[in-house]
């Protein structure tokens, strides 16, 4: 291929993944799928593993979870063709406010492989993908942007110890505030989301433990669900101090805390966010 042709290919590939964009900014799920083949895969950011970009409905569905238009960009969009067949690459930003008044403003990495067709360049392959924190949490990195750095010299985390429960709460900030109120909470570290205000991860130390906190997030598949099926147990040394120290902050005694059959000071709380939490003390003997 000359470079004059590899040059115009070029033009022709941005000028159709910019419509192709644009029809995404619209909503017009009709003029996004005009720009793919019939055999299109697709490697999206929410579930399932592999998809086909065939079939409208669920383009119109993830639509109609939007309000108004979508921010849709792409920076460093990058083309490389040959013959009748081309990959782009890019970092893509979306935002948005879903309907449930959520704010969204999410970077990733975009690959697109296309195929020249008899009605154009056509994208056959949509790769979309983000980086995983290697702390061992698992967490996508959904806080990141075009400038962020990761540093190196940044020390890992040590392994921790034991099971460590992590929770989808309604309000990670506010069930930390009040973890910090009723269980003497001592906060490590939390990591916000590209909105600035829901927490993708939030680690506590109560009583010695790690517990995780994070708020939904239903655009990726994770939304919130009634907890239910399990008690978060305090295995303390005073039982009385901290069952009135949470049920001044605000839990309901569930279980009265009375000695247990097995002889052991036993009762149970519920938080306002829904969580069974359990205190265990041993009877202490009288001289």
């Amino acid at each position: 291929m000359s470079t004059n042709a590899r040059t115009a290919s070029v033009a022709d590939i941005r000028a159709a993944i910019e419509d192709w964009a644009g029809a995404l900014r619209r909503k017009d799920a009709g003029r996004v799928l005009s720009h793919g083949t019939q055999d299109c895969v697709i490697y999206s950011l929410a579930p399932p593993l592999k998809a086909s970009d065939a079939d409208p409905g669920g383009l119109e569905q993830w639509f109609s979870t939007w309000k108004g238009p979508l921010g849709y960009q792409l920076q460093d969009l990058e083309i490389s063709s040959g013959g009748d067949i081309a990959f782009a690459t890019a970092l893509a930003h979306l935002s948005g406010e879903k309907q449930d008044g959520a704010k969204v403003s999410l970077w990733y990495r975009l690959t697109l492989g296309l195929e020249r067709t008899d009605k154009g360049w056509k994208i056959a392959h949509q790769h979309e993908s983000v980086p995983f924190y290697m702390d061992g949490s698992f967490k996508a990195a959904i806080d990141l942007d075009p400038t962020s750095q990761v540093d190196w010299n940044a020390p890992s985390h040590p392994p921790m110890a034991g099971v460590i429960a992590y929770l989808n709460v309604e309000n990670a900030d506010a069930t930390a505030k009040f973890y910090g109120r009723a269980f003497g909470a001592r906060e490590e570290d939390r990591k916000y989301a590209e909105d600035g205000k829901r927490l993708i991860h939030c680690h506590l130390t109560i009583n010695g433990g790690a517990l995780m906190l994070n708020d939904p997030f239903p655009e990726f598949g994770f939304p919130w669900k009634p907890p239910e099926g399990f008690v978060l147990h305090l295995i303390v040394d005073d039982a009385h101090a901290w069952w009135e120290r949470a049920v001044a902050a605000g839990a309901e005694a569930t279980m009265p805390l009375e000695i247990a059959f097995w002889g052991d000071y036993y009762g149970q709380l519920r938080d306002p966010f829904g969580i069974t939490w359990g205190i265990v003390a041993p009877v202490k003997k009288s001289n």
